[in-house]
C-alpha cells in the first residue's frame, strides 16, 4: 500500500505518460484506497415534518415563521447556486437560519439536511449573498422606516422621561473570540483584538436601538481594543444624519457619558456634584436606555 504522497507522485507520472484513467487503475490494483466519504441518507429535508418547538430551537422561528420569512425575502420556488445546487426555498432559508443560530459544523448539518458538506456550504453562501444584495441599502440604516416611526419613537421616550426629541440609543458591545496567533512581519493581532477593559480577546460592534426593540443601525466589527466612541466616529452615523437632515433635524440619540455631545447626540450629566433636576434626568434616561442592552442580549442568545 502506497502512502498518500507516493500515490500522488505515481499518479502524476502515469498521467504525464497519457494514462488518463491511471487513478482508477491504481485503485483496482489495490495500491491506493479511494477516500471514504460520509454516508448521506437519500431522504430530503422537509420543514413541515418539524414541530414548532423543534423549529424554534433549530431555526429560531416556528414553522409558520420560517415559511413567512421565505415569502418576505422573495425567494424563488427553487434556489439554484452558481454550482447548480438546487433546493426549494424553505430548505434554503432553513439552511441559512440553522447555520446562523449556532456555530454548527457542516458535517453535523449534512445529517439533518441530507446533503454533502460542500453542497450545504454553497447553498448557505448563496443565501448570504442573496440577503446581502437584497437589503444592502437597509443594513447600515433604514432611513425610510425611521422616518415613518420617528414621531412614535420620540413620543414613547418622552412619555417615560419627559425629554423631547430623543428617538434611539447607541451603544457598543464586545463579542469574545479565540486568541489569534501571532503573525510574521511584526503584526500582533493579539494586541489589536485584546480589550484591556474586559480583559478578553474580542471584536467590537455598534448598535442603535429604538424603543420598539429594533436595531435600526448596526456596524462592525472593529478590533477589541477600540473604544465605543472610536467605532461610533468611524461608523459615519452622524454624517448619515446630516445627509438626511430633513428626517433627523431636531432629533437626537441618547448615549452613555462616554459619547461626545453634538447636534444629534446627547448624554447624561457627568459632573461630580449634580442638581436634583440633573439626577432625575440621568435616572430617567438610564432606565429607558437599557433597551439597547436587552437588544444585544437577544441577538447574542439567539444567534451565534
Amino acid at each position: 500500500m502506497l502512502t498518500q504522497d507516493e500515490a500522488l507522485e505515481l499518479y502524476l507520472v502515469l498521467w504525464a505518460m497519457g494514462m488518463d484513467d491511471s487513478w482508477t487503475e491504481l485503485v483496482h490494483c489495490g495500491l491506493i484506497t479511494a477516500p471514504e466519504r460520509p454516508l448521506i441518507p437519500v431522504v430530503r429535508f422537509n420543514l413541515l415534518s418539524h414541530g414548532n418547538a423543534n423549529a424554534v430551537a433549530d431555526f429560531r422561528f416556528d414553522v409558520h415563521g420560517v415559511r413567512r420569512l421565505a415569502a418576505l425575502y422573495g425567494l424563488p420556488e427553487t434556489v439554484i447556486t452558481s454550482s447548480n445546487d438546487r433546493c426549494n426555498s424553505l430548505e434554503a432559508i432553513s439552511i441559512l437560519l440553522y447555520r446562523l443560530s449556532y456555530p454548527r459544523r457542516l458535517h453535523d448539518m449534512s445529517i439533518k439536511f441530507r446533503r454533502s458538506t460542500s453542497s450545504l456550504c454553497r447553498i448557505f453562501l448563496c443565501m448570504v449573498d442573496y440577503v446581502d444584495d437584497r437589503y444592502k441599502d437597509k443594513q447600515f440604516f433604514d432611513t425610510e422606516l425611521a422616518e415613518r416611526r420617528m414621531a412614535q419613537y420620540c413620543a414613547a421616550i418622552s412619555a417615560r422621561t419627559h425629554v423631547e426629541g430623543v428617538f434611539a440609543f447607541p451603544d457598543g458591545t464586545k463579542v469574545p473570540i479565540c486568541r489569534p496567533k501571532s503573525m510574521r512581519d511584526g503584526i500582533n493581532l493579539q494586541r489589536s483584538v485584546y480589550s484591556g477593559h474586559k480583559r478578553v480577546h474580542c471584536l467590537v460592534f455598534q448598535g442603535l436601538t429604538t424603543p420598539d426593540g429594533l436595531c435600526m443601525h448596526f456596524y462592525g466589527p472593529y478590533e477589541g481594543r477600540r473604544h465605543d466612541t472610536t467605532v461610533f466616529a468611524a461608523s459615519g452615523l452622524l454624517r448619515h444624519f446630516e445627509r438626511h437632515s430633513s428626517v433627523f433635524e431636531g432629533r437626537t440619540i441618547f448615549g452613555d457619558p462616554a459619547y461626545s455631545i453634538s447636534k444629534y447626540v446627547v448624554t447624561g450629566y457627568k459632573q461630580a456634584v449634580l442638581s436634583t433636576h440633573q439626577r432625575v434626568f440621568n435616572k430617567e434616561m438610564s432606565a429607558v436606555r437599557t433597551s439597547v442592552e436587552w437588544n444585544f442580549k437577544v441577538m447574542k442568545s439567539l444567534w451565534a
